[in-house]
């Protein structure tokens, strides 16, 4: 998998952007799990965490028929520089809102009551709260079959001493809660694990 988002990569590095917070480039085999999870034809995809457009770049690169919604905080100075390169490469298959996504998202569904995705990918904050809002708001632009993931979940216990478990503890929260059908989770690497699955309606 050497071109693991390596077009992104290769831009932002000759605008002199090397640094980022975490990517989904970094692990082939979860590239490769959410290219599996997002190609269906004509696929609805959104996701919470838009950073330099790696995972944004991986949706739309593997699929010429799928569409992508973003929300991102839009703390970096890369984040705009990444949605232009994206927007000129894919142009008119990709929404960017900017904002904390914890009042982004509901204002998202309040305003666009009929829009549902069927693929939503959590990549955001990982704090408990932030993480157990955003599994929770992302609830109201799901169907019965809309596919929810979160990334950086952890559970190999050895591991768990060197990583931030907000992102586990919300989605084991909802889970205990019957608010969550869980299909899969995976630890891939110190710091690195995703769970899927759907909401139950």
């Amino acid at each position: 998998m050497e071109d693991l988002t390596s077009y992104l990569i290769k831009n932002l590095n000759q605008k002199e952007i090397e640094n980022f917070e975490g990517n989904i480039s970094s692990c082939a085999q979860q590239y490769l799990d959410l290219v599996k999870l997002t190609n269906n034809p004509n696929i609805n995809v959104m996701e919470i965490g838009f950073n330099g457009g790696h995972s944004a770049e991986l949706f739309l690169k593997n699929n010429d028929n799928l569409s992508l919604t973003s929300f991102d905080i839009g703390e970096h100075p890369y984040v705009l520089t990444g949605k232009a390169y994206i927007d000129k490469t894919y142009p008119k298959r990709h929404t960017l809102i900017i904002g904390d996504s914890k009042m982004c998202v509901p204002n998202f569904y309040k305003n666009y009551k009929d829009i549902k995705f069927d693929f939503i990918f959590i990549d955001g904050g990982h704090d408990y709260e932030t993480a157990r809002c955003d599994l929770e708001n992302c609830f109201h632009l799901a169907h019965k079959d809309t596919i929810v993931a979160i990334d950086d979940t952890m559970f190999t216990q050895y591991w768990l001493q060197w990583w931030n478990v907000g992102p586990t503890k919300a989605w084991m929260e909802l889970l205990e809660k019957n608010k969550i059908i869980e299909l899969n989770r995976t630890d891939y690497s110190v710091g690195k694990g995703m769970c899927y699955g759907k909401y139950v309606m």
